[in-house]
């Protein structure tokens, strides 16, 4: 009787384990998720514009640290063929609000010879909610607006949202990364790029992590 009790027990062992083998491989094998790209870019001349009108990005040259990580991966991607640098509209931008002139995204990007400008709006931007931990979060607005037609291209102009909303997050990050004046810079550019990675994910599909993460590779 002991032995048959035994037996049973090393099926029913043998059994659970060779189920937890098959689903591992199902795991490996199984494709990742993609996420499709949302909108697909219309071969014109294309500009970038982070607009922070609310100052929320400290410092404000974070706003080019996301503008040009757009503009350099659509590129890469060979997304748009021609983009103009995104430091000539924020220039511009910047040279006219000194001046008291309120600017519509179609007029900044007529003034550096765009057709499409890809407007980016921020939202939030922090480090930590409670000055002791660290969770840095970055959101922004995002719209796509042809400077020929001033028509918005995306979202399309009978979608539910005016602008998508995209948001990144750092994960795991050291406490003692907010703790210092110069660590803190650096955890800012290194969100700042992740927004603008996110941003740039927008137009081109991609894979996504098992459980909605979004994976660090091409």
């Amino acid at each position: 009787m002991k032995v048959i009790v035994i037996c049973s027990f090393v099926l029913v062992a043998c059994f659970l384990t060779s189920c937890n083998i098959v689903a591992g491989v199902a795991y490996v094998v199984s494709p990742d998720p993609e996420q499709i790209a949302l909108f697909e870019l219309p071969q014109k001349k294309t500009v970038v514009f982070v607009d922070d009108r609310h100052n929320i990005m400290h410092p404000s040259r974070l706003k080019s640290v996301v503008a040009d990580k757009i503009t350099s991966e659509l590129l890469e991607r060979e997304l748009v063929v021609e983009m103009i640098s995104p430091r000539d509209a924020m220039r511009y931008a910047d040279a006219q609000d000194r001046s008291g002139s309120i600017l519509t995204i179609g007029a900044i990007g007529k003034a550096v010879g765009a057709s499409v400008v890809i407007y980016v709006e921020t939202t939030t931007f922090i480090l930590s909610v409670d000055g002791h931990n660290a969770a840095p979060l970055a959101g922004c607005s995002v719209r796509v607006v042809d400077v020929e037609t001033r028509a918005q291209l995306f979202p399309a102009p009978d979608s539910i949202e005016a602008a998508h909303k995209v948001r990144a997050a750092l994960q795991r990050v050291d406490p003692h990364q907010i703790s210092s004046v110069s660590a803190s810079r650096k955890l800012s550019t290194v969100l700042a790029d992740k927004l603008g990675d996110a941003v740039a994910k927008l137009f081109y599909t991609h894979t996504t992590g098992r459980l909605g993460e979004n994976l660090e590779r091409k």
